[in-house]
């Protein structure tokens, strides 16, 4: 009797060790997968841009700090050249700033998890956003970031110009405060100066309006980034650009490494790149600062 028990408890504890180590490994792995976003962006139609024709038009002579580039897809050739303009320098660390569109969670948030894209992964700087996050008012909430696509959409091109890059993303409620935007700013342009690290604004501009209107609410917005009036432009609306606290971020940020005019490589808008002034339009302007 007391063998039979013996081997009853036997395979009890085999077989159920065995479920146990099963369900251990499968949570492990559930836990492994939870640690990157989804490749939730990608289309092969938006890499369909001539490079060789980029890097023939020349990187800037200067070294580049910060950039504007969109995340619509649909400026996928404006995206691209935005990125080869950064290839001679080749920055290691990305801070990549731009809206939360649905304002979810906490009003300043980033992610410590890496992007899937086709190229492999986009890992993020764990160290700079522990710093970020332990000295500003930067919350962590990982699963904001598998949705956004002005996050989600340029993940893709770092990953295919910089492959070594690591990326410290960081999203804005739309209300964002000109004494948070300043706070933040200080923050970035010790990261820039202590790790040779470049801050890249993901923004549209106007939004809903003709190719005209657009056109205009462009000129203004240019105007307010020539002046530098940051409280009028954190007081814009979506018809003037869809993150007015990232790129207030960005020209304090710039403004603290005495970089204070930008080069504009390129301002349209999706009536224009696709030939039609009936349609309501998302504008685009791509810009570089250097130094």
């Amino acid at each position: 009797m007391k063998r039979i028990i013996i081997i009853v408890l036997s395979l009890v504890i085999v077989h159920g060790g065995g479920w146990a180590l099963g369900k251990f490994e499968s949570q492990q792995s559930y836990k492994r997968a939870e640690l990157t976003h989804p490749n939730s962006f990608f289309d092969s139609r938006y890499f369909n841009f001539n490079r060789e024709r980029l890097e023939k038009a020349g990187a800037p002579k200067s070294k580049v700090y910060g950039a504007v580039v969109p995340h619509h897809l649909l400026a996928y050739e404006l995206i691209a050249e935005v990125f080869t303009q950064l290839t001679e320098d080749k920055p290691s660390v990305i801070i990549l700033i731009g809206p939360n569109h649905d304002n979810e969670g906490e009003k300043i948030l980033t992610s410590t998890w890496g992007w899937q894209t086709p190229f492999g992964t986009v890992e993020t700087n764990k160290e700079i956003i522990e710093g970020l996050v332990s000295n500003s008012e930067v919350k962590i909430n990982n699963s904001v970031f598998s949705t956004e696509h002005s996050m989600g959409a340029l993940m893709p091109f770092i990953k295919y110009f910089f492959p070594e890059a690591q990326v410290v993303p960081i999203i804005f409620h739309y209300n964002l405060k000109d004494e948070e935007a300043q706070s933040l700013s200080d923050q970035l342009a010790n990261i820039v100066k202590e790790k040779e690290a470049l801050v890249m604004a993901s923004i549209d501009f106007s939004h809903y309006l003709t190719n005209q209107e657009a056109q205009a609410k462009d000129q203004e917005t240019l105007e307010i980034i020539r002046t530098k009036n940051i409280p009028r432009l954190l007081s814009l609306g979506d018809d003037y650009l869809d993150s007015p606290g990232a790129l207030a971020t960005l020209l304090y940020t710039m403004e603290r490494l005495d970089i204070n005019e930008p080069k504009i490589l390129q301002n349209t808008n999706s009536g224009i790149l696709m030939g039609n002034d009936l349609i309501e339009t998302t504008s685009y302007i791509t810009m570089i600062f250097g130094k």
